[in-house]
């Protein structure tokens, strides 16, 4: 178990500015509230994880080439960010992954909060790292990647004999089954959350994912399975905790313990792992979860300022546009999007609910998490709440059996779950959420400019497509770069095709603001860089 809040020793950032300072990677890091010590543990903490045994992510090659799979350049064109060495990051793996012991002593390779959320944009021969940013990682090409090199050094002897040099392990005929088993897993993973829509960098199908995790695979019941085919977008994390009601359709209420279950819900969906078919749940169910990083986390996330517009690389704002664009965000923003005060490390934030009816973006990603219902197999009879409520009866809604598991796996270990809960409990709104949330939330848009590409599933590529009315904003573009357009704000080109026309990508709704001129278009899109 890795301590908490324990220091790094690795406080080495050269302050460029009062504003910024410069990354080991050498990106710009914008002040955002965290010193060097809290970046590198959030970037590499686990929290229950575990994708591959470490020794093997390490060794194996790319399966058309020697190139090692963990190399830098391999995993940058997947989208990761590389990252230093350091105590928590011995191998220096690239930003967002994590090296933990399981109880029996393997070591294990897996994913963290920062592979998802941490951004980074470019501006000429600057690069800009976001902390609690949209990543812009290909989830489902690293899944790929993997089921492809594992196969291919199963197939070819030649790296094999390479794999076998590099981990030496004790029994290599041993190691040959226990790689087949894995790549069988992760196929029957991939097969489980299939989508015909790709999701491409900077999605996932989230909450598809999670539940598919928990009722196909923890419950044992490949029926249950449904297309994982609604990604949406990486949601941006600084005031998120702050926030009455978090997820992108509002479902979550965010007073605790409320935090610690949705994390570990997360933690279970990204190759976590929880028993909920030998054990009752009386005592809780044994998982992965690793309760003491996930309030590390919380903690830190809590802390995290949204990034303001570096003016020193992307130049100054113009105060007289910047005015007139306040005018502007009142007339045509601000019923939604309350402003967030800087300052205010306490502060609470309500989210708006807009229902899909009028808000008229993409509903596929709502409507799916209302309709998904799922047999319950063993857990016919628990109570849905673990120790109390209701009882499941033969079928059950899916998001009531993944807080089912993520409640039994947090009170597997009640002195930590209790712990974490008093010792990161922040204020928060009450709220309460509806039985079928067919919303949409708005949030304060503070550090907006650095989050493109905008609405929740991804489809407007900048600020300015988005203040134009629906069907002038592009239907196709292009998507993987992270150069940063300063004009129009947003990003555009690189490998991925964006078309808005398959389901789940659609780029309609959201006309708020879309009846301006090019000039106030422009002025409000000013207003909104200096939030």
């Amino acid at each position: 178990m890795i301590l908490r809040r324990r220091s790094l020793g690795l406080g080495f950032a050269v302050l460029l500015s009062s504003a910024a300072g410069q990354a080991a990677t050498g990106a710009v890091q914008l002040e955002q509230g965290w010193q060097q010590e809290t970046r590198d543990e959030v970037h590499h903490l686990g929290f229950g994880s575990r994708v591959l045994p470490y020794a093997w992510l390490l060794a194996l090659e790319l399966a058309d080439s020697s190139e090692l799979l963990r190399s830098d350049a391999s995993l940058a064109r997947l989208g990761f960010i590389p990252s230093d060495s350091g105590p928590g990051n011995p191998d220096a793996l690239p930003i967002g992954f994590s090296r933990t012991t399981d109880d029996q002593g393997e070591v294990w390779a897996g994913l963290t909060c920062a592979a998802c959320h941490t951004g980074e944009l470019r501006y000429g021969d600057q690069s800009l790292l976001i902390e609690g940013g949209q990543a812009l990682i290909d989830y489902s090409g690293l899944e790929l990647a993997l089921t492809e090199s594992l196969s291919a050094t199963l197939a070819d002897e030649r790296k094999f004999a390479r794999f076998l040099t590099r981990i030496q392990p004790a029994d290599s005929g041993r190691l040959r089954e226990q790689m087949e088993k894995r790549l069988d897993y992760l196929r029957q993973r991939q097969a489980m959350n299939r989508s015909d829509t790709p999701y491409g960098p900077g999605r996932l199908d989230a909450f598809g994912q999670i539940f598919n995790t928990v009722a196909v695979e923890l419950l044992g019941i490949p029926e249950n399975a449904r297309p994982a085919d609604a990604p949406v977008s990486f949601p941006f994390l600084w005031g998120a905790p702050h926030l009455d009601l978090v997820q992108w359709n509002g479902s979550a209420p965010n007073k605790a313990p409320g935090p610690l279950v949705q994390n570990v819900t997360t933690a279970l969906a990204v190759y976590g792992s929880a028993d909920l078919r030998s054990h009752s749940g009386a005592a809780g169910y044994p998982s992965s979860v690793e309760l003491e990083n996930l309030g590390a986390l919380q903690a830190h996330f809590y802390g995290l300022e949204a990034p303001r517009w570096p003016q020193e690389v992307l130049g100054a704002l113009d105060p007289a546009k910047r005015d007139r664009g306040e005018a502007l965000y009142r007339d045509n923003c601000a019923r939604c999007h309350a402003l967030s005060e800087r300052g205010q490390p306490h502060r609470e934030l309500r989210a708006t609910l807009v229902p899909l009816a009028e808000i008229g973006t993409d509903d596929r990603m709502a409507r799916h998490f209302v309709d998904a219902t799922a047999a319950t197999g063993e857990l016919e009879g628990r109570h849905k709440m673990v120790l109390a409520g209701e009882r499941f009866g033969q079928q059950a809604r899916t998001v009531d059996l993944v807080i089912h598991a993520a409640i039994g796996a947090t009170l597997r270990h009640p002195l930590d779950a209790v712990r974490v809960t008093l010792e990161d409990y922040h204020a928060v709104y009450s709220a309460t959420v509806s039985d079928s949330p067919e919303f949409y939330k708005a949030r304060p848009l503070s550090g907006v400019w650095a989050t493109a590409p905008f609405l929740h599933n991804g489809s407007v590529p900048t600020l300015y497509d988005l203040l134009l009315p629906p069907e002038q904003r592009p239907d196709r573009f292009r998507l993987g770069s992270r150069e940063l357009d300063p004009h129009k704000v947003g990003v555009s080109g690189g490998d991925s095709l964006f078309d808005t026309r398959l389901a789940g990508n659609g780029n309609g709704g959201h006309r708020y603001g879309t009846g301006l001129g090019d000039e106030d278009r422009y002025a409000l899109i000013e207003y909104l860089k200096s939030l």
